[in-house]
C-alpha cells in the first residue's frame, strides 16, 4: 500500500504513513468479503435518509471524500440505490431501518454500529454525533486513516486583506484503487459521556482545524468562554454554528463569567451594593477578581434578567454555565456569610458552594422555563474555595459539574488507577482530596446530572510556554476517573496546544473514548503516523521526554540529588531528537519532528532554570 499526498484547493492534505493498532484492514485482497472499490471503481452508493440531519448528510459526505481520496472512486450520496450500498444513517428512538438498536444509555454514550449485511455496509449511529463516528471509526480502524495532528492556518498577502484564512489539514490517507472489508460487525460506545476541550482565551483560539480535528477523534463537546461566544460574533457564526453544529457537538457555554452578567462597568457605579464585601468595603470585580454579594436581592434579580436575556439569544447551547470570577473575593457582608461553612483544605477561606448551589437553583429555574422540555442544563464550576460540595443546597436536577482541581501535582503521578486505587506517594506536596469528586457524584446522579473533570493536560500544563509531556499519566487517571464514576473530562485546548502537546491531546482523545486501550499500543501509532521512518527515535523521545517532565519538573518536585540523573534523561532525549532529524524522510515529518525539537529546547531550559 503505496501513502501518497493529497491537496485540495484550500486545504492541504499528507500522508506519511499509517500503522495501525487492532486493524483487520486488508487493501485489495483477494479473500476479503466486501469490495468497496475496484481498480478505482465503485458499484456502491452512500444511501442517507430522505430527510437526512445535518450531520447525517455531513457523515455521507466524509466518506464519499475519503473514500475518493483512498483509492479515486466517486461513491454518489443519496437516499436510496438499488444496487449495493453504504447504508449512513441515524437511529431513530433507538432503531434503525438495519434491525440495529441501541438503548437510551448507549445514545447518551455516543454508541454506533459498523455491520456488514450480504453485500451492504452498514453505519448506524445512536445518536447524531454517533453516525459521524461510525464514519470515523470506519476509515481509521479499517481503512487505515489517521488525523494525528491539527494541522496548520495561515494567511496569504490578499487574504489578509479580506480576514480569511488557508487551513492545512495534517491527516494520513492510504492510497489504493482497490478496498476491500471482511465481514464486520463492530459495535462501539465511548468510556465517557463528554470528552471534550476548553476553548479558552482569544477569539481564533478554536479554529475550524481543531473542531476537524477534535471530531474525527470522536471528542464531542466545546467549553466556551461566555464573554467569547457574545462578543466573537463572525467566530461563533463561522465555527460553532458552520462547524461544530453539523458535527453534532455539544456546546457549553459558561466559565469564569459572573461579571459579565452583572459587569461592574455598567453598575457598580450607581449600586456598589450589589458587589461582593471584602474588609470593609465594596469592591467591583472582574474576570480574575471578586464575587458579587449573592445575598443581595436586586443584584440577583438583574443578574437573571441578563442571564436569560443572553440564554434566549443562542438556542444552540446545550449547557449554560455562568461561573465565578477566577479567583477569590466572595462577599463577606453578614448575609453572605451567616451559614459560614469551613474549606477543609485552606481554612482561611470560606467554602462557598451553598450560596453558589443555591444561586445556581434559580437560574436553572429559569432556564427551564425559557426552554421547556429541550434538555438544557446549568453548569457549575466546582474550583477552589467551591470544589467542596455543598453541605445543604442540593443541586440542580441534571446539573453539569465541570471539576478542576486546581492544587494536584499534575506533574508526577496520576489522581488513581483502573482499578480505582488512588496513587499517593511520599511525600506529596498537594492533597488529592477524591472524596470531593466521589461526593458531587453521588449528590448529582440521582437527578441525571453529571461530573466531568476540568483539567490542565494540554493548558496549564504548559507553564512559560513549555509543554510537559504527560501520556502516561493522562492514560492512567482517565481509566481511574471512569471507575470512580466521573461521566467526562476537557481539557484546556487551542491553537497553541497543536506544537506544545500534540502527543497529550492524541493520547487523551483516544482514551477518552477507550479507557481500556494500552497507552503503548496509542503513542506507537502516533508516532508512526506523525514521523515515519523517524517513529522509533520519536517513540524513545517521547517515553523519556515524558520521564523527564514527571520525575525532575524543577517546580514540584526535583531536589539536588536528581540533578545528574536529570543531566542524562535530557542528553538521552537530544540524542533521540538528533536521530530523528536523520531519519525523518517526508516534508510533514521533518517538520513534526523539528516541532517537537522546539518544545523540548523549552523544556530543557526550564528543567535547567535556577
Amino acid at each position: 500500500m503505496n501513502y501518497l499526498p493529497r491537496w485540495g484547493m484550500a486545504l492541504a492534505v499528507c500522508a506519511i504513513g499509517v500503522f495501525g493498532f487492532g486493524s483487520r484492514f486488508a487493501a485489495g485482497a483477494e479473500s476479503e468479503n466486501l469490495a468497496l472499490v475496484k481498480d478505482g471503481k465503485s458499484q456502491y452508493a452512500i444511501v442517507i435518509p430522505d430527510a437526512p440531519t445535518a450531520q447525517e448528510k455531513f457523515a455521507g459526505e466524509e466518506l464519499a471524500k475519503y473514500l475518493k481520496h483512498i483509492s479515486g472512486a466517486e461513491l454518489a450520496v443519496q437516499s436510496a440505490g438499488a444496487g449495493p450500498k453504504i447504508v449512513v444513517a441515524m437511529a431513530k428512538d433507538g432503531k434503525a431501518p438495519s434491525g440495529v438498536s441501541f438503548t437510551r444509555e448507549e445514545a447518551e454514550y455516543d454508541a454506533f454500529v459498523i455491520k456488514t449485511d450480504g453485500q451492504d455496509l452498514h453505519l448506524i449511529g445512536s445518536n447524531k454525533r454517533g453516525v459521524i463516528y461510525a464514519v470515523y471509526t470506519l476509515l481509521e480502524k479499517y481503512l487505515g486513516c489517521r488525523w494525528a495532528g491539527f494541522g496548520e492556518r495561515f494567511q496569504t498577502e490578499e487574504q489578509k486583506k479580506s480576514g480569511e484564512f488557508t487551513e492545512q489539514v495534517e491527516e494520513y490517507v492510504p492510497a489504493s484503487k482497490n478496498i476491500s472489508l471482511p465481514t464486520i460487525n463492530d459495535r462501539q460506545r465511548a468510556s465517557f459521556k463528554y470528552r471534550g476541550f476548553i476553548s479558552y482565551g482569544w477569539y481564533g483560539n478554536t479554529p475550524r482545524n481543531n473542531v476537524d480535528w477534535a471530531t474525527k477523534n470522536k471528542l464531542n463537546y466545546f467549553f466556551i468562554p461566555f464573554d467569547q461566544y457574545e462578543e466573537a460574533n463572525d467566530w461563533r457564526e463561522d465555527i460553532v454554528k458552520k462547524e461544530m453544529i453539523k458535527r453534532g457537538a455539544i456546546i457549553v457555554a459558561g466559565h469564569h463569567s459572573f461579571y459579565h452578567f452583572l459587569n461592574p462597568a455598567k453598575y457598580f457605579k450607581d449600586h456598589p451594593d450589589w458587589f461582593a464585601m471584602v474588609g470593609d468595603k465594596r469592591v467591583p470585580g472582574g474576570r480574575t477578581t471578586g464575587q458579587f454579594c449573592l445575598s443581595n436581592p436586586e443584584a440577583v434579580k438583574t443578574f437573571r434578567e441578563n442571564f436569560i436575556a443572553i440564554a434566549k439569544k443562542y438556542p444552540e447551547v446545550d449547557i449554560f454555565g455562568p461561573g465565578p470570577n477566577d479567583g477569590y473575593g466572595w462577599c463577606e457582608c453578614e448575609l453572605c456569610t451567616k451559614d459560614k461553612i469551613a474549606w477543609k483544605e485552606r481554612g482561611q477561606y470560606q467554602a462557598v458552594q451553598d450560596l453558589y448551589t443555591a444561586f445556581a437553583n434559580q437560574l436553572n429555574e429559569d432556564l427551564q422555563k425559557l426552554y421547556p422540555g429541550q434538555g438544557k442544563r446549568i453548569g457549575i464550576l466546582a474550583y477552589i474555595n467551591y470544589a467542596q460540595p455543598p453541605a445543604k443546597a442540593k443541586p440542580p436536577a441534571g446539573a453539569f459539574i465541570s471539576y478542576a482541581f486546581f492544587t494536584r501535582n499534575w506533574f508526577t503521578v496520576p489522581w488513581g488507577n483502573a482499578k480505582g486505587e488512588v496513587v499517593t506517594p511520599e511525600p506529596y506536596p498537594f492533597k488529592l482530596n477524591t472524596e470531593n469528586i466521589k461526593q458531587w457524584i453521588e449528590m448529582t446522579k440521582p437527578s441525571g446530572g453529571d461530573v466531568t473533570m476540568y483539567e490542565y493536560y494540554c493548558g496549564r500544563s504548559a507553564w512559560s510556554g513549555v509543554g510537559f509531556y504527560l501520556m502516561r499519566l493522562i492514560t492512567d487517571e482517565l481509566a481511574y476517573f471512569q471507575k470512580i464514576g466521573v461521566t467526562g473530562c476537557a481539557v484546556q485546548a487551542g491553537w497553541s496546544t497543536r506544537k506544545s502537546v500534540p502527543a497529550n491531546l492524541y493520547v487523551f482523545a483516544k482514551n477518552c473514548w477507550d479507557t481500556s486501550l494500552s497507552m503503548d499500543a496509542v503513542l506507537a501509532d502516533y508516532a508512526k503516523a506523525r514521523f515515519g521512518k523517524a517513529a522509533e527515535p520519536m517513540l524513545k523521545y517521547l517515553n523519556e521526554a515524558e520521564r523527564n517532565s514527571r520525575e525532575f519538573n524543577k517546580y514540584f518536585v526535583r531536589g539536588k540529588e536528581k540533578e545528574a540523573e536529570r543531566d542524562k534523561s535530557l542528553e538521552d532525549c537530544q540524542k533521540y531528537l538528533n536521530e530523528a532529524k536523520a531519519l525523518a524522510d517526508k516534508d510533514q515529518a521533518k517538520k513534526n519532528v523539528a516541532d517537537e525539537d522546539a518544545n523540548f529546547k523549552k523544556l530543557k531550559a526550564w528543567q535547567l532554570k535556577i
